[in-house]
């Protein structure tokens, strides 16, 4: 499924970039790094971390100064859980990536400084696997359609390159189980 995601995220760019309609400054791609944070309350284990790396190609078009449409192409990483069961450990992970779809509203506080909202759609793929010592294995993929939203602050680095920082917060599904994954994230856009 994540191919399918990509091939249509790279059709959509390069729709993008063909188009009649793009000049100086509305196309724009870049990328960012940094941490999630799962919503998981990790009850009833003795071992468990809920942040990972993530990070996120962008590909996006500018209408005007203050709205935008991006495509994303994301990680969320991996989270990590263990217990003891009588003489054995159980241990599982999840992991999640995909695609995202927004629209973006978009701000200038001054020539360098600017401000985005972005709200949208997720196409997720959450998978997991898991096993009880060496007798018990498991797997599960759950691929699901979901919300996303993120605040951002931009800084123009020169006319073309801009750094960019924003929190962003998204929902996974696994099986008939939701729950928010939250990054902060920094990286740069180029715009041409």
């Amino acid at each position: 499924m994540l191919k399918k995601s990509l091939l249509v995220g790279a059709v959509s760019l390069a729709a993008m970039l063909a188009s009649g309609v793009a000049s100086a400054q509305n196309v724009y791609v870049g990328g960012t790094v940094g941490q999630a944070k799962w919503n998981d309350d990790c009850k009833a284990v003795s071992k468990c971390d809920t942040k990972s790396n993530a990070f996120k190609l962008i590909g996006g078009y500018n209408f005007d100064k203050n709205f935008a449409f991006e495509t994303s192409l994301f990680s969320l990483g991996k989270i990590t859980a263990s217990a003891p069961l009588g003489n054995a450990i159980a241990s599982a992970e999840v992991k999640a990536s995909g695609i995202d779809f927004a629209g973006v509203a978009k701000a200038d506080f001054t020539d360098e400084f600017g401000g985005f909202v972005k709200l949208g759609v997720s196409r997720v793929t959450t998978s997991a696997k898991g096993n009880v010592g060496n007798l018990l294995g498991f797997s599960d993929d759950t691929t699901s359609t979901q919300p996303v939203g993120a605040l951002g602050l931009t800084y123009k680095v020169s006319k073309d390159l801009a750094l960019r920082g924003e929190f962003e917060t998204r929902r996974v599904k696994l099986g008939s189980e939701k729950e928010n994954v939250n990054t902060f994230s920094v990286g740069m856009q180029y715009s041409f």
